[in-house]
């Protein structure tokens, strides 16, 4: 499953992974736009001020790239500070539209430019078909990872069999799973594959909390619990995750 855009016969086209297709393009585009900036450094986040039903994905790094050569941008204070001829180029070349020129001289330099409006600028087109594309499971993972690592910096967060682990002075507190798949709460089923899996994890590992995180959408807005007779002592819980 691939979410993401690129070029396809000198067309921007935009991959939507079935789970989000029943979404409007503009919840789409807000869905892509939110987990990129999770996931990538600060210097390459979009600035959440487009219209996402208006613009397309392209259109959106586009504009993001013109607004920082605007005067009273970054750009401005760093030409007293930096000057990168590679920058300049690729600069020029996204700003005159000549993207097959911008990709040759990418492709013979293979490496990022200085300044962080040409980084953009690299990514957009550093890859075959141009674009930004990811696996959308990766990308829900790395997006819920990385916001748990974020409001929980006094603990420590890592990856450990499948699950993403939050710990304080060495005590586990919360394990979670990540299922990058629709559900519903009136179809409870349709996670039993999940639910076996966490209960299994819960047995091997002895764990008192877990959660299985699931995409949020209109079916499924608020956590359920699920309990075990087996397992009386320990909790797994559905939970709805907004992106």
């Amino acid at each position: 499953m691939l979410f993401g855009f690129e070029n396809i016969n000198e067309k921007w086209i935009e991959r939507v992974p079935a789970l989000f297709q029943s979404f409007s393009p503009k919840e789409q585009r807000e869905f892509f736009i939110n987990q990129y900036n999770c996931c990538t450094c600060k210097e390459e986040r979009i600035v959440l001020k487009n219209n996402f039903s208006r613009f397309t994905l392209f259109e959106i790094f586009k504009n993001e790239i013109l607004s920082r050569l605007r005067a009273k941008n970054s750009l401005c204070k760093n030409r007293l500070k930096v000057f990168d001829a590679y920058s300049a180029v690729l600069t020029a070349l996204f700003v005159k539209g000549d993207f097959d020129k911008l990709k040759e001289v990418i492709k013979a330099n293979a490496s990022l430019p200085k300044l962080p409006h040409a980084i953009l600028i690299f990514r957009l087109f550093s890859s075959e078909n141009g674009g930004i594309m990811f696996d959308a499971k990766t990308l829900f993972s790395e997006f819920v990872s990385e916001k748990i690592t974020r409001r929980n910096p006094d603990k420590n967060v890592y990856f450990k069999d499948g699950l993403i682990v939050i710990e304080k002075d060495g005590e586990c507190l919360l394990n979670v799973m990540l299922c990058f798949k629709k559900f519903d709460k009136d179809k409870i089923y349709l996670a039993k594959d999940e639910i076996d899996e966490a209960w299994r994890k819960v047995a091997k590992g002895n764990i008192k909390s877990l959660h299985i995180v699931f995409p949020k959408n209109s079916a499924f807005k608020r956590h359920i619990e699920v309990k075990n007779p087996c397992f009386a002592d320990s909790l797994v819980k559905l939970v709805p995750y907004t992106i």
